[in-house]
């Protein structure tokens, strides 16, 4: 005869057998990252003042984000200052959103005063890593956008981004792309 004992002992044994048939999370470690959407934030006149680009990402190892001491190699902010090189390190950041406007029918990257770069907004983001054994990981991440970079007159109000990130053990992320958005100037 079952006693309450015997069924407690039974309950609880079920609980940790489907605990442990649980599926945890596989995904590869090179980070995964893929358009989500945009929202936009107008001033009292109604014109576009704030983009918020929102991305998800996958990571298998968890290694997503900085914290504040990640400064050392390899994410120093310049790549050889001992000679003076002021070569900027592209792990210091560690998201990259790139600047396209639609002219003529055609998505053209901007380019920078400074050269013929195209227009890059870089990003550090916090570590998201999670605690624990098992650090596979995924989420969205919202990056707040300028709707029109400094000292620039657009040629067009339809923009699209493209961007990636890396992640610690420097895996660039795959290149994931906006559909058309409009701001309102």
């Amino acid at each position: 005869m079952l006693t309450k004992k015997h069924i407690t002992l039974g309950l609880i044994a079920s609980m940790f057998m489907v605990a442990a048939c649980k599926k945890k999370e596989i995904y590869s470690v090179i980070p995964l990252i893929e358009y989500k959407t945009a929202h936009f934030y107008q001033n009292a006149e109604g014109v576009d003042t704030l983009m918020v680009l929102v991305f998800s990402f996958k990571d298998g190892d968890g290694d997503i984000g900085l914290t504040q001491a990640d400064t050392s190699a390899p994410f120093n902010p310049v790549l050889d200052p001992v000679n003076n090189n002021k070569l900027i390190n592209p792990y210091y950041n560690n998201l990259y959103i790139d600047y396209f406007e639609l002219v003529n029918g055609t998505y053209q990257s901007l380019k920078t005063p400074f050269g013929n770069d195209t227009l890059r907004y870089p990003f550090r983001f916090e570590s998201l890593t999670p605690e624990g054994r098992h650090k596979a990981i995924r989420g969205d991440i919202e990056v707040g956008i300028s709707p029109v970079p400094l000292a620039y007159n657009p040629q067009s109000d339809t923009v699209m981004y493209r961007f990636f990130i890396y992640d610690r053990a420097l895996h660039k992320s795959n290149i994931a792309e906006s559909p058309a958005l409009i701001w309102k100037r």
